[in-house]
């Protein structure tokens, strides 16, 4: 723009110094009208140049506001950056997390399907419970049936098991020896006689000759009790059936103290058998009416 004005100057100065050197009218006139053009081209020049400038200004300004722009973008495009990566960091976490739900879900399937078969199994278990159950009910049931058939008979059966219970004979004693303090053998054997009488159901126990007399035939049970003070001395005793030796006990002692000796058997009799009790020739024992120290005691188990 500066250059065409230099230029526009330049013409008018040529055309000035062509007017003085020629002189004639026709040139000065062409020269004023040649000049008159110029002003205008260089009004017009002046105005396109404000014109110019202020387009100029317009771009500079424009500019700043795109270099503004431009920063604010930058500085944008930094903060979506630093989102984008923290966001693929959580990304990931998510994906790692996703890996673990997906093995914990794996293995809470698993743990379903173990549920359920166990449930199946239970139900299979259940249902053959419920199975058996009917069927015992069923049998009870019908045994239930059988029994309320045979009320008659079972009380037929109990009023003759009643009646033998009350026809079968009843047999038990026990006795205490003496109340005179010792019983002694001399030289021969001496048969026992208990003649403290503590009991005598039956009256099978004969309290003036010791013996015991069997009613029935069955299985009888017997027990004694002797007692001495064995100052180096031996106590013995002696079971006898049918007057023949069963069972012999003793015992040895040197303290002076009060022994005590005891045993028992089982027998089976017939009716009128005899049990009794014998002491040893040379042999003695010791007993009181207060504590009963010699007993002798029998009862009928059962009838055969």
């Amino acid at each position: 723009m500066r250059a065409a004005i230099s230029l526009l100057v330049l013409l008018l100065s040529m055309c000035g110094v062509q007017t003085e050197s020629h002189g004639t009218d026709a040139s000065t006139q062409d020269v004023s009208t040649e000049l008159k053009e110029l002003r205008d081209m260089v009004v017009e020049l002046r105005a396109t140049l404000q014109h110019t400038r202020h387009d100029v200004k317009v771009l500079e300004t424009v500019n700043v506001a795109m270099k503004e722009r431009l920063m604010a973008s930058e500085a944008e495009n930094v903060a979506i950056k630093q989102s984008l990566a923290v966001s693929e960091g959580k990304v990931e976490a998510l994906e790692t997390e996703n890996v673990g739900v997906k093995g914990r879900l794996v293995a809470s399937e698993s743990k379903v399907e173990a549920l359920e078969r166990a449930l199946q199994d239970t139900k299979a278990e259940m249902k053959t419970l419920v199975e058996n159950l009917m069927k015992k009910s069923a049998a009870q049931e019908a045994e239930l049936t059988a029994v309320k058939t045979r009320p008659a008979a079972t009380e037929t059966e109990v009023e003759d098991l009643e009646n033998e219970i009350r026809a079968a004979p009843k047999v038990a004693f026990s006795a205490g020896l003496t109340d005179s303090g010792y019983i002694v053998a001399g030289s021969t054997d001496l048969n026992l006689v208990f003649s403290r009488v503590i009991t005598n159901v039956g009256e099978a126990y004969n309290r003036k000759t010791g013996f015991f007399t069997a009613p029935v035939r069955g299985v009888y049970y017997f027990r004694f009790t002797v007692a001495d003070t064995l100052d180096s001395r031996y106590i013995v005793i002696r079971m006898y059936k049918n007057r023949e030796c069963l069972m012999q006990l003793q015992e040895h002692g040197t303290d002076g103290q009060l022994h005590y000796l005891s045993g028992g058997l089982t027998l089976q009799l017939e009716k009128g058998d005899t049990v009794n009790m014998v002491l040893p020739a040379g042999y003695r024992l010791y007993d009181n009416y207060v504590y009963n120290f010699c007993t002798f005691s029998g009862f009928l188990l059962f009838p055969l």
